[in-house]
């Protein structure tokens, strides 16, 4: 054996691994500076593989919406005023909606900042594009609070990236739409492993609550594949010919209605057997939506 190669192999796979050490644990990422902050980046970059670390049982719900990795820089002035950025990359625009809007709630004060944005005392969330971004102190001083808007503004110019909703969402009906309700589920819909890749709103008619799911990302070949899957359980099938509606029960969560076209799925649960005219008419305005 060539000891020479072998010590280069040894050089080279030492080399290597001090390179996906350094890529790990540091921070080549341009934050962006803030007037009279010094800028601390001693965080790691986490990773799909190392999340966990920072934030727990969290990191499943991240990671199944297509987490990629985070970065971290402190804001300090003087000892004890700290503005904290984190700065979420998802793998897409739907999946950062989706972490976003999970941890979103309807009653939260909302204003305009990238997609959107929403504040309490010491704390801004916001989304753009592939980017879901929190800035939060613990410091009650209103210049630091100020500062932290300030940074707020600042990062979003910074990030590249759309400031528009998902288009699907624009397909959702207006009447009876519960505001800011809207989310994107990547896996077990109604709790049905093949059922995937949704967007959902819940609405309120007069006493009628319900919610709709729009499937939206797949091809027809992948729509029937999921409706297939789906529906056997029932003994059902989705038929020939996409623009039917039909409606059954279903095991886990009572009557579903359900349409389906091409290139999009409509399922609508929490609606009974005596409602089907409402919910056939909230297919037929998402149908026309669509095309």
């Amino acid at each position: 054996m060539n000891c020479k190669n072998v010590w280069r192999g040894t050089v080279s796979l030492l080399f290597l691994a001090l390179l996906q050490w350094s890529l790990a644990s540091g921070q080549d990422f341009d934050f962006p500076e803030l007037n009279r902050f010094e800028i601390v980046t001693s965080y790691p970059v986490y990773t799909p593989d190392n999340l966990w670390n920072y934030i727990n049982g969290g990191a499943d719900a991240y990671n199944a919406l297509g987490f990629r990795d985070l970065h971290i820089a402190e804001y300090k002035r003087g000892k004890k005023h700290t503005v904290k950025l984190e700065i979420y990359h998802h793998a897409s625009v739907n999946l950062a909606f989706g972490i976003y809007a999970l941890e979103r709630a309807p009653s939260y004060d909302f204003f305009k900042l990238g997609t959107q944005a929403y504040r309490e005392k010491g704390l801004i969330h916001f989304l753009k594009g592939e980017y879901y971004v929190k800035l939060t102190s613990h410091s009650g001083n209103r210049k630091i609070l100020e500062a932290l808007e300030e940074l707020a503004y600042i990062t979003e110019d910074m990030l590249e990236g759309t400031i528009e909703f998902p288009p699907a969402l624009s397909m959702f009906p207006e009447k009876g739409k519960q505001e800011n309700t809207e989310m994107y589920i990547a896996e077990n819909v109604l709790g049905h492993e093949f059922l995937g890749k949704a967007f959902r709103s819940t609405y309120k008619i007069d006493d009628k609550r319900f919610t709709i799911y729009l499937f939206t990302e797949n091809t027809s070949d992948e729509n029937r594949q999921m409706l297939e899957a789906y529906l056997s359980k029932y003994g059902l099938s989705a038929g020939d010919e996409p623009g039917e509606k039909f409606h059954f029960e279903d095991g886990y969560n009572g009557f579903v209605y359900l349409a389906w076209e091409e290139g999009i799925v409509i399922l609508i649960s929490g609606l009974n057997e005596n409602h089907t005219e409402l919910a056939y008419d909230y297919m037929s305005e998402i149908l026309d939506r669509y095309e």
